[in-house]
């Protein structure tokens, strides 16, 4: 054991911090060394900034203690990943002591932006993260937690900050209101809450235009996911707020069939499900006559032919995944479907002996339904074409119809056609007599 040596040996900051508030950065010395250690420098670092101090009046006897803690408070006001660098040094005085690879410790910080805004009377929060790598316009990610759940834990567990720096986009977590059974949720029209009046819908859209003021996003590129009654309310946004979201990718959700009878797009949105067989909260199977009380639902795959027959889809693409991880006790089976021409895409991942899981976080392991999403998402184009004009010339006349490859067609039942009309708007259609 050498005479001088003091060593950094632990750090104690927050993993998680919220923009603009303070934190100290402490930790623990241990005098490693034989000579009793009267003072040292603490310095820490983020980026260009160096922040340094010295502790004095000190007599930490060999493998003796200490717990310091620095003046400068940490402070972070922009969100995104950072690294924190603490060091000490001139132990004693002396320039350097005898053991140089225990005088630092760093620490991976994610700062978000923990936000309220006022919607429907109520005051409403939200946890937004803007990626460091993200350039301008980025895309934006809506992930909505489920039934009893909140905004922090869904942030944790899905791990879509990580994603966001790897990718560079932004993401938002907003949190649902308490219903009357004092749970938290989101009002997407389960049979036992027939009484709330909360609205969501209006809350994300207006939650969607604060953050576009004050960060740069991209208009084009929104989506959304979400777990349990967080992928039923993407259902929803798909159907209410189509001319925000460009695609969804539920997670253990499944669609109301009062939403079905609804559903009034302005354009189509791509759509992404991810559900286990042996989900015991919303089974595969579906509740096509309200047996749980949530509400009428058809099953999982009936949800997604209503998607592949509104786009008029018709091609289809089947894999197995790899299973990467046999101990999880499940595998996971890819559906695709797809149409020359069309930007439109619905996908059904079904893991077999899969519960009611977010995988990659719990349940099946060999994938990660955060990055599946982002994939899906990623991979999509813009689908130019509206199913429904914002507004029409009432004197418009019908000039041509043609298929997707820009062919002039006769009308024919069971072929997307495109109509196109004297006021320059087009119209795609698919009809079933």
């Amino acid at each position: 054991v050498s005479g001088l040596d003091l060593g950094l040996s632990s750090l104690s900051v927050p993993t998680t911090l919220s923009t603009g508030t303070t934190t100290p950065v402490t930790g623990i010395v241990t005098n490693t060394g034989l000579d009793t250690i009267q003072s040292f420098d603490v310095s820490w670092t983020i980026g260009s900034s160096v922040y340094n101090t010295n502790v004095s009046g000190l007599s930490i006897p060999s493998l003796g203690t200490y717990n310091f803690s620095h003046p400068d408070l940490l402070e972070i006001n922009t969100s995104g990943m950072y690294s924190l660098e603490v060091s000490i040094g001139n132990v004693n005085g002396q320039p350097a002591d005898s053991n140089a690879t225990n005088d630092n410790i760093s620490a991976d910080i994610t700062v978000a932006e923990y936000g309220t805004i006022s919607s429907g009377g109520f005051s409403r929060d939200y946890i937004y993260y803007h990626a460091s790598s993200a350039s301008s316009s980025c895309p934006l990610v809506m992930v909505f937690h489920g039934y009893s759940g909140n905004a922090q834990d869904i942030m944790d567990y899905s791990a879509f900050n990580a994603l966001a720096e790897e990718y560079g986009f932004a993401v938002c977590y907003p949190q649902g209101t308490e219903d009357s059974f004092n749970t938290t949720f989101w009002n997407v029209g389960y049979d036992f809450q027939s009484g709330e009046t909360v609205n969501d819908v209006a809350f994300v859209n207006e939650l969607i235009d604060t953050l576009s003021s004050q960060n740069s996003l991209s208009d084009e590129n929104i989506f959304s996911t979400g777990m349990s009654n967080g992928g039923d309310f993407s259902y929803m946004l798909a159907c209410e707020s189509s001319e925000t979201f460009k695609g969804i990718a539920p997670v253990a959700g499944m669609m109301l069939q009062h939403i079905i009878d609804t559903c009034n797009q302005v354009r189509e949105v791509s759509i992404f499900e991810i559900h286990g067989t042996n989900d015991n909260v919303t089974p595969m199977a579906g509740d096509p006559t309200n047996i749980d009380g949530w509400g009428a639902y058809p099953s999982i795959p009936n949800t997604m032919d209503y998607w592949v027959t509104r786009y008029g889809l018709t091609t289809t693409t089947s894999s197995t995944l790899p299973d990467i991880d046999p101990a999880d006790g499940s595998n996971v089976y890819s559906d695709k479907y797809t149409e020359t021409g069309s930007c439109s895409q619905v996908w059904l991942y079904t893991v077999n002996g899969g519960g009611h899981d977010w995988p990659g976080a719990y349940g099946n392991m060999d994938i990660s339904a955060s990055r599946e999403a982002w994939l899906f998402f990623d991979q999509l184009c813009v689908n130019p074409l509206q199913m429904i004009e914002f507004e029409k010339d009432s004197n418009r006349q019908l000039l041509r119809i043609v298929d997707l490859l820009g062919r002039e067609i006769p009308y024919k039942n069971g072929t997307i056609m495109l109509y196109q009309y004297s006021d320059g708007s087009v119209e795609k259609k698919f009809v079933l007599d």
